[in-house]
Parts: structure tokens; C-alpha cells; sequence
């Protein structure tokens, strides 16, 4: 007996049927693990926000670090920066001790102040007397003595320095007087210059000199020059230091008496004494500008004389 074929049976599965049954699914595969290991979703999902959070951590870890790399980087610079500053600005200068000097009075003073300077030069001379001229402030009738020093080694290449008293003859030389070498020779290194005290502060200059019959006549010849020569430490509001009338004019000594001593002086049209100076002996020369000021001084140093 002859088998029959079999006969195909017809497939009544919808195709869209069979292709969704053939997709797995993320929540199919979940559904899987969590009845094949018994863990919950709940479990799963705060388990994969905690690996979230370690990452995180991890990255703002280290973000942290970068950012604090770079600002002690830049702390570290700043504070290097600063650190040259203060070395190179603010370094203690190496100690250097200074001696004193020894002041030798041609007259009563009753004030006396030092002007000292590390490098000399007429601007700084100039301008130092100007500054004391305007902020001066003594009684009336008063004498100021300004005396001027500068620095000197004591030895070479040592860091002991001294001081040492200005003489007439780098005063001369410093701001330029004109006064002639046979002059400058007869006077003796120490003078005293200072201000006195009275309607308005009054410039005076008392020279040494160790022969009046050579000195005389020189005086005479610095006449021409005296007033360009002192104007840059005679600062005073005077007509005849004026630039202008200095140009414009050539003003004339006169003979004149003060306290019984014969003087020569630039009178103004009324008789004023404008410039004067004087011999008080035959080794004092007085120069100023005042009256006041040129018997004021005649008068101390008259009475040194007497005392001696």
C-alpha cells in the first residue's frame, strides 16, 4: 500500500505576528534576569544611578585637582614675582656709619641746621636753601646758620664713611663765583652762611681772610660779579637778583657807614640798602642785604672781640 504525502499544513501565523515575536526587548531581557537572579528592578536601576554618580564624582574629582594645579600655579608665580620685587626694591642698604663733623662758629647763632648731601651739584645746593628759606619759621631778630656736608670715605673701600664741612673754596667752585684766584686764596676755608630773622628773612655770608691789604682790593674786582655769583643761595625777593634788572643794569657800589664801619653798598632810590658788605675787622667780611641784618651781625661779632 502506497503512502500518501503528506500535506503541507498551511501556516495561519500573522506575518507582523511572527516579526514582533522574533524582537527581543531591553525590558524583555530585564524581565529575564530578574526571574532567572531574583533582583528587582528597583535594585537594578539605583545600582546603574550610583555607577552615574561615581563617574561623576570621578570627573568633578578631578576637575577639582586641575583647577587647583592651576591656581597654586598662579599663586606660585605671583608670589615669586613679588618676592623679586621686595629683593630687588625693598633690600636693606648694606650699613654704613657716618661720623660726625666739627663746626667751627665765627658768630653767635641761635639756630643752626645741617644740609647734608650724598652728591653735590649748585641745583641741589640751590634748591635745599630755598626749601629751608621758605619754611623757616624763628623768632624776630633771630640767626640761622645753615652749614652744608657732604659725604667722604675715611678709607678706601671701606664701609665707614665721614663727613666733611663744605669749604669757601668748593662753594666757590660749585656755583661758580667769579671771584679771582688771589682772592680765593687770602680766604680761609671756613664760613658761615645762614638767614636772619626780620621783616622778611635776610641772606647773610661772613668770610675769613688771613690779610685785609690783599684781600681789599679784590673785593673791589668781585664787585662786577658778586650779585650773579650769589644769587643762586641769596634767595630773596630783591630787585637786584632779578635776571632781567641783572641784564639790564649795571648797578653801582657805593661808600656808606654802618656802626662806625665803612661799607660798600647797592643803595635803591631812596637810600635803602638793597646789597651791602663790609669789613667788621681786618679779618671779617660781612655780605648781605639788609641794614638790620648787616649791624645785627657787627654787633655779635664785636662782642667775640672783646671776650677774647
Amino acid at each position: 500500500m502506497t503512502e500518501q504525502p503528506t500535506t503541507p499544513q498551511p501556516n495561519n501565523q500573522n506575518p507582523e505576528e511572527k516579526k514582533k515575536s522574533s524582537i527581543r526587548t531591553y525590558q524583555s531581557d530585564l524581565t529575564k534576569i530578574v526571574l532567572d537572579k531574583n533582583i528587582s528592578t528597583t535594585k537594578i536601576a539605583i545600582e546603574e544611578d550610583s555607577k552615574r554618580r561615581k563617574l561623576f564624582t570621578k570627573i568633578n574629582v578631578e576637575t577639582k585637582k586641575n583647577m587647583a594645579l592651576i591656581i597654586v600655579s598662579v599663586a606660585l608665580i605671583i608670589a615669586g614675582g613679588v618676592s623679586v620685587y621686595l629683593l630687588n626694591i625693598l633690600k636693606p642698604n648694606p650699613t654704613i656709619k657716618i661720623q660726625g663733623v666739627e663746626i667751627k662758629n665765627l658768630i653767635h647763632a641761635d639756630y643752626q641746621k645741617e644740609l647734608f648731601f650724598e652728591n653735590l651739584d649748585k641745583l641741589k645746593l640751590s634748591k635745599a636753601v630755598q626749601n629751608e628759606a621758605e619754611q623757616m619759621n624763628i623768632p624776630l631778630g633771630s640767626l640761622i646758620q645753615l652749614y652744608f656736608t657732604k659725604r667722604i670715605p675715611l678709607e678706601e673701600g671701606g664701609q665707614e664713611t665721614g663727613k666733611a664741612l663744605i669749604t669757601i673754596q668748593q662753594l666757590a667752585e660749585l656755583l661758580d663765583f667769579r671771584m679771582s684766584d688771589t682772592l680765593l686764596r687770602f680766604l680761609e676755608s671756613d664760613f658761615t652762611f645762614g638767614f636772619h630773622s626780620t621783616t622778611q628773612n635776610s641772606p647773610f655770608l661772613i668770610l675769613k681772610t688771613r690779610s685785609f691789604e690783599d684781600t681789599f682790593p679784590e673785593m673791589l674786582k668781585w664787585e662786577e660779579t658778586i650779585l650773579e655769583d650769589l644769587r643762586s643761595i641769596f634767595i630773596e625777593d630783591n630787585i637786584v637778583f632779578s635776571k632781567d634788572k641783572l641784564r639790564e643794569n649795571r648797578y653801582q657800589f657805593k661808600d656808606i657807614v654802618i656802626k662806625n664801619k665803612d661799607a660798600r653798598a647797592i643803595l635803591d632810590g631812596g637810600g635803602k640798602i638793597l646789597f651791602a658788605y663790609c669789613f667788621s675787622d681786618n679779618e671779617t667780611i660781612i655780605i648781605t642785604t639788609n641794614k638790620l641784618t648787616l649791624q645785627e651781625i657787627i654787633e655779635r661779632l664785636s662782642i667775640i672781640y672783646h671776650t677774647r
